[in-house]
C-alpha cells in the first residue's frame, strides 16, 4: 500500500496540508501530488503540468498552488503543520501495525518512522531504539503501539487546510 494509500484509509481525502507535510517527509512523490491536485486555479494547473526539467521547481509551485487554494501554505513550526505531522504519523503506524506479522519487524518499521517524522513524547514508551555499537536491536511493545492509536482515534480534532 501507498503512504497515500495508507493515509486515506486512516484518515480519508488528504487536504493541502497533509499533501505539503506529506511531500516535506518524503512520502509523496510529484506525481501521486500532480494527480491529487484539485481546483482549476492558474497556480493548480500550472503544478499538473510541470514535467521533464521544470519539475526542478516543483517545491514552489506546490506552496503557490496550496497558497491559491487555502491562503497559506503550512510550515514547520505551525499548528497546522503539525497536526499534519500527526495524521501521517498515525497513517503510518497503522499501516505499519496491520502489515508487520513480528515485533521485531514492526520495531523497524517503527524505529524508520521515528527517524522520518520525529517522535512526539507520547509515543516515546512504546519503542526502544537500536543501538547498533551494541548489537541491539530496536524493541516495540505491539499493544502499546495499538494502545496509543485508539487514544489518538478518540482524541481526534478537526482538520485544517481544507480544499473548499
Amino acid at each position: 500500500m501507498s503512504a497515500l494509500e495508507a493515509f486515506r484509509s486512516t484518515h480519508g481525502e488528504p487536504t493541502w496540508d497533509d499533501i505539503i507535510t506529506g511531500h516535506d517527509f518524503g512520502f509523496l512523490a510529484a506525481v501521486e501530488i500532480q494527480a491529487w491536485v484539485p481546483g482549476e486555479g492558474s497556480a493548480a494547473t500550472r503544478l499538473r503540468a510541470l514535467e521533464g526539467e521544470g519539475l526542478h521547481t516543483f517545491e514552489a509551485h506546490l506552496w503557490a498552488a496550496c497558497s491559491e487554494a487555502v491562503g497559506k501554505t503550512p510550515r514547520p513550526g505551525s499548528a497546522r503543520w503539525s497536526e499534519a505531522q500527526d495524521r501521517w504519523r498515525e497513517a503510518m503506524l497503522r499501516e505499519a501495525l496491520a502489515l508487520e506479522s513480528t515485533a521485531v519487524q514492526l520495531a523497524v518499521k517503527m524505529e524508520c518512522l521515528y527517524e522520518q517524522v520525529g517522535c512526539p513524547d507520547d509515543m516515546l514508551g512504546m519503542l526502544r531504539p537500536s543501538q547498533p555499537w551494541s548489537g541491539t536491536p530496536a524493541t516495540v511493545d505491539p499493544q502499546a503501539v495499538q494502545q496509543f492509536l485508539n487514544r489518538t482515534r478518540r482524541n481526534s480534532s478537526h482538520r485544517s487546510g481544507s480544499n473548499f
